[in-house]
């Protein structure tokens, strides 16, 4: 699978609440419970994903199942990538690499829902873009955006694309540049203490699979 400069705007959500969380990594009943502790409304509220739905949890088949709810949305993840890639596409560096962090929950499901998957997974956006309460535009996506502005983003070369699901470089140093020409994005992939602002940036990886509770921020 080759990742595409795909960006999903959302209308802004007139009607309830949305809310972005980190990464899931196979822990959907925590994100229920604690969904239900923020009186979340499926009829009304939307929920936005930065990534990494699957691994390292209980619950990696039910968390790809979310994608079929329509109050969910989820940007692809770098552990989503190496799935497709190794159990699709046949790389065997990718699956070896996905095994190795997680992916052997696979071995414990029936081949007959894999089709379904690997779809869903392929129709994942790079990016999701939406407007808050306030009227802030936020974008959504995984790791990193390598880029000075908002506006390149369809513009991306195939080496910045992976950053935008692999690069940590940004949030190890501490930068606190800013993307132009979009008020805020919100980040996964690098865990934190909790809801860490650099620049225009917030990165919302707590690290659920370390038994921590997932980061709900509320746009």
């Amino acid at each position: 699978m080759k990742l595409k400069a795909t960006l999903l705007k959302l209308e802004k959500n007139t009607q309830g609440r949305d809310f972005v969380v980190g990464d899931l990594h196979g822990h959907v009943t925590k994100l229920h419970d604690q969904l239900a502790a923020l009186n979340f409304n499926s009829a009304l509220d939307r929920v936005i994903c930065v990534g990494d739905l699957i691994d390292r949890g209980p619950e990696s088949a039910e968390a790809l199942n979310l994608l079929n709810e329509p109050w969910f949305f989820s940007v692809i993840g770098n552990h989503e990538y190496l799935m497709i890639n190794g159990m699709r596409y046949k790389s065997s560096r990718h699956r070896m690499a996905w095994l190795n962090h997680g992916g052997d929950w696979i071995t414990q499901t029936s081949p007959a829902l894999w089709d379904d998957w690997f779809d869903a997974i392929e129709a994942l956006p790079l990016a999701i873009e939406v407007e808050g309460s306030d009227g802030s535009r936020y974008g959504i996506i995984h790791a990193d955006y390598p880029h000075s502005h908002w506006q390149e983003f369809e513009h991306l070369m195939p080496e910045l694309l992976e950053k935008c699901i692999w690069s940590r470089s940004q949030f190890q140093c501490q930068s606190r540049h800013v993307v132009n020409g979009i008020d805020y994005l919100i980040h996964g992939h690098n865990v934190n203490g909790g809801d860490l602002q650099l620049g225009n940036r917030f990165y919302i990886e707590r690290g659920a699979y370390l038994g921590n509770d997932l980061v709900i921020k509320e746009l």
